[in-house]
């Protein structure tokens, strides 16, 4: 307790004496006349008036204390920002708050063959080019750095936006055309407009570049099974769009329906004029399955309105026992006339194909094991160069030694029908043994989140 508080209660019992002794003044003295009686109980009347104003400038004195006190402290914690208050976001503004939340991704990858790609290539090392993810082989690796901000749209109706930038090496695989001069080190990854329209159970409608609807993985990895990304997650399909999507759930949730009208396939700046269509029905019966319908069409040829790219996706998850969790990926994708842009395939159309299997085992809180099968055919090679079918299995332990640290151990076996993973010397197209249809890796993941 300070002199000023010492004060403030010396005041408090001073006034309180005073009243007492005038309250009782009658009874101290012998004869005093009915004039007497009046002035004293009238002068008693002021002074309990002035202890009452006398009492809430103390009180008022003793906030000041207080407040005076704290506010050194939090200027320590929170340096020359305004202080917030616990989840209220890190932002105050006009509109509303802003919230922030990111992870950071750091790996290494070590490959069992040894690669190195052809003179001019970007590495010096490179698992191969199926793998764009953890494409490099025998380093350490900064995947990414990613910081993203938001503010929820209310749920009464409302406006609110999200952004994730993205920087390291898997920026420059999720990076779209058009956007940025197309640096390797920095992408943002999302950047749209989030609008919710009290019809119903609520439209929501997004406006800006936004994460695909396609694929049982995504581009964070921390919420994925496997440290290293599927043959159909690289290959298959699309990792973003620029437009709009409009969302609505039916019957309590179980039934979810998205459409929307974008560029096409991972552009910001449409190369057409035509847009794609993309659209999704979702069905949830209850919280342990859920199975998907994705559905993509339009022209990815530059300066084509006609030739369509049309791509399926199947997305199913079964918590099939209360440590076990089972899930499976098929995809499906044509395109018309790829002669234009593919001479070999003499104007004709083009099919790619696969589907991927995973298995999650949760040992303990910490502890998980997940397993991945999976295979992949392109018979015309549009979609993975030089060879026609792919398949893969992959291992990982994940052991989370603190709340928010995500570590992973990884086996991974590739496997091609042609020798093009993992090119054992500089020349790349050798028919003798220069290059492998195998091979294996190990890499081993730690991811931080913060927020």
């Amino acid at each position: 307790m300070n002199v000023l508080t010492h004060k403030c209660l010396g005041v408090k019992v001073l006034a309180v004496f005073t009243i007492l002794v005038f309250s009782q003044a009658s009874f101290g003295w012998a004869q005093v006349d009915a004039a007497q009686i009046e002035q004293i109980l009238k002068e008693n009347k002021e002074l309990r008036d002035i202890v009452g104003q006398l009492t809430e400038k103390v009180d008022n004195l003793e906030g000041r204390v207080a407040k005076t006190e704290v506010a050194p402290q939090a200027a320590q914690v929170a340096g020359a920002a305004p202080a917030v208050e616990e989840g209220h976001g890190i932002l105050l503004t006009k509109g509303g708050n802003i919230y922030m939340d990111g992870f950071v991704d750091t790996s290494f990858n070590w490959n069992f063959v040894t690669p190195n790609v052809a003179p001019g290539g970007t590495f010096a090392t490179a698992n191969s080019t199926i793998r764009s993810f953890d494409r490099e082989a025998d380093t350490f690796d900064l995947n990414a750095i990613q910081l993203n901000f938001w503010r929820p749209a209310p749920d009464d109706g409302g406006v609110g936006f999200r952004t994730e930038f993205t920087y390291g090496t898997d920026a420059g695989v999720i990076e779209s055309a058009g956007f940025l001069g197309g640096t390797d080190e920095l992408s943002i990854q999302e950047a749209f407009v989030d609008i919710k329209i009290p019809v119903g159970s609520g439209l929501t409608v997004w406006a800006g570049k936004f994460a695909t609807l396609f694929g049982a993985e995504v581009i964070e990895n921390f919420m994925n099974w496997n440290a290293s990304r599927s043959l159909l997650f690289n290959n298959a399909i699309p990792f973003t769009h620029t437009g709009v999507r409009a969302m609505y759930n039916w019957l309590d949730g179980k039934v979810s329906t998205t459409v929307g009208l974008v560029n096409g396939w991972d552009n910001v700046i449409d190369n057409n004029k035509p847009k794609d269509v993309e659209a999704q029905l979702k069905w949830a019966p209850n919280e342990n399955f859920s199975i998907g319908q994705n559905f993509m069409v339009g022209s990815q040829i530059a300066d084509d309105r006609s030739d369509n790219r049309w791509l399926f996706d199947t997305v199913a998850t079964w918590k099939a026992l209360p440590k076990l969790t089972l899930m499976a990926n098929y995809d499906y994708g044509t395109e018309e006339r790829l002669g234009k842009i593919s001479p070999s395939l003499e104007g004709g159309p083009a099919d790619w194909q696969g589907y991927a299997l995973y298995a999650k085992y949760d040992l303990t809180d910490k502890i998980a094991v997940a397993a991945r099968w999976e295979q992949f055919w392109d018979d015309q090679s549009v979609r993975i160069g030089t060879s026609d079918q792919l398949w893969e299995m992959t291992y990982t332990l994940e052991y989370k030694a603190f709340e928010n640290l995500i570590t992973r151990l990884e086996y991974r076996h590739d496997h091609a029908n042609s020798n093009n993973l993992g090119p054992k010397t500089f020349d790349i197209d050798s028919v003798a043994g220069g290059t492998e249809n195998n091979q294996d890796t190990v890499g081993v993941s730690f991811i931080y989140l913060f927020g």
